[in-house]
């Protein structure tokens, strides 16, 4: 028996209006981070947004929903923003592959990065955000050095972990903050780094 296909509901005027409010309700928490205001009050985001406070608070119950659904926009963020890394590249190729996407993310995570740090403490939401983000760049690992990581046997583990201190947020804002590098001589440092971690035998630092 075959049925006819089903459309999907088309949404009303209200309906759509109140989705995009929400969405710019969200953009703008985001922008006002990228720009530097890392605690941004609702009133600040409410004026970004051109809503009214009560706009904000009707849409969200409150500021911990309000970083709860930025955290999920971001990650759809970065994720576009790193791109595949071929597992059928050579190892040199796919390292370099990575490096390069791996940057581009942690460049656009830092603003993000260093405002939910300041909140994280007393915010499930953003602890929650933050396990999200360090389990989505394990996971690139483990699928673009599949066969390194497999030949690692036991110290698999040990090398994922070290890979999670030189490729995430904190190590790329020691390389771009803390030691000064633009954003090529940091990803050069990383992908030499990376190099050692996955392939003992490629070369000095």
């Amino acid at each position: 028996m075959s049925s006819a296909p089903v459309d999907p509901p088309v949404l009303d005027g209200r309906t759509a209006r109140g989705l995009r409010t929400r969405r710019a309700v969200v953009d703008a928490l985001l922008a006002l981070q990228e720009e530097g205001d890392l605690t941004p009050t609702a009133q600040r985001v409410a004026e970004r947004a051109g809503v009214a406070l009560r706009t904000v608070f009707g849409h969200f119950s409150d500021m911990e929903t309000l970083w709860a659904e930025a955290g999920a926009r971001e990650l759809e963020k970065l994720v576009s923003l790193a791109g595949p890394v071929d597992p059928a590249l050579p190892l040199a190729e796919r390292t370099a592959a990575f490096c390069a996407s791996r940057a581009r993310v942690l460049e656009a995570l830092l603003p993000v990065m260093r405002a939910a740090r300041l909140r994280e403490h007393a915010s499930p939401a953003l602890t929650d955000n933050r396990r999200l983000f360090i389990e989505a760049g394990d996971e690139q690992v483990r699928r673009v050095f599949a066969p390194e990581l497999a030949a690692l046997g036991a110290d698999a583990a040990t090398t994922l972990h070290a890979l999670y201190v030189v490729a995430a947020a904190a190590g790329w804002e020691g390389l771009r903050v803390d030691r000064g590098l633009d954003v090529a001589a940091a990803t050069e440092v990383l992908r030499r780094t990376v190099t050692r971690l996955v392939d003992p035998t490629g070369g000095p630092l």
